[in-house]
């Protein structure tokens, strides 16, 4: 049994993106959770080193902790166990997925729209780590009514926005990873300037104080932009960009 339980663990981690150990994690968390369920007592599940798994009942009588080892050939109820755990190590793998991808927040991307939700909102597709392409949305309330009724959303164009948030959600019962975006954010202002400089320009402090969406954002900044860094971002945006430069 042991061979045939390591062969699993190994399918299961190649299968959901997770280490050996998580997988055992997660095994050991399914069974005592279930066995607890079906006998009605506190029940430990847990593996030894060589890969044989043990499970161990404790009641208390009289004070005293009776324990009792169960003998998995007597458990019926295998596939209720399979599905119990096909949840948990989908929940774990969405979660060490968006931990992942949680690191990337607040930051701009270049995203291609794939489809307009009768909702509105947009799904679109976006590269948040390199070599990586994943469906994000762009709730219709988080798009400046300026923007709502142009073209520039169509199905294939490449519009900037702006990471919001990245949770790990459940959508009809399976575990997702959600990613939010916004059209609508001071950063994305930021972030679209920062990405017009030269390398070398990097250091340059730029703040936007005050964004009314649509129609002008004030920005900060600690060196001179040029005239073309602004005229692109205020392109892209649709709304008038008036930087000012305070030196320190």
């Amino acid at each position: 049994m042991s061979c045939r339980m390591q062969k699993a663990i190994q399918q299961f981690a190649s299968q959901y993106g997770l280490t050996q150990n998580e997988v055992v994690t997660e095994i050991e968390k399914v069974f005592s959770s279930i066995l607890s369920q079906w006998y009605g007592l506190d029940t430990m599940a847990f593996f030894r080193n060589n890969f044989e798994m043990e499970a161990v009942l404790y009641n208390k009588i009289d004070g005293t902790t009776i324990q009792r080892w169960i003998d998995f050939r007597e458990i019926r109820g295998a596939n209720t166990l399979l599905k119990h755990l096909d949840i948990a190590l989908s929940k774990a793998a969405t979660i060490k997925q968006t931990k992942k991808y949680k690191f990337y927040e607040r930051e701009l991307r270049w995203a291609e729209v794939l489809a307009c939700r009768p909702s509105g909102d947009l799904l679109v597709e976006a590269e948040i780590i390199p070599g990586e392409q994943v469906i994000a949305v762009c709730p219709l309330n988080r798009i400046g009514l300026h923007e709502r009724n142009l073209q520039s959303f169509g199905v294939g164009q490449i519009r900037a926005f702006h990471i919001r948030r990245i949770d790990p959600v459940l959508v009809a019962g399976t575990p997702k990873m959600k990613i939010v975006l916004d059209r609508v954010s001071k950063t994305l202002v930021e972030s679209l300037l920062q990405e017009q400089l030269p390398v070398e320009d990097e250091e340059v402090n730029i703040h936007c104080v005050k964004r009314y969406v649509g129609h002008k954002s004030f920005v900060i900044t600690s060196r001179r932009l040029p005239k073309s860094a602004i005229s692109a971002v205020s392109e892209e945006l649709h709304e008038c960009i008036q930087v000012r430069f305070v030196s320190s």
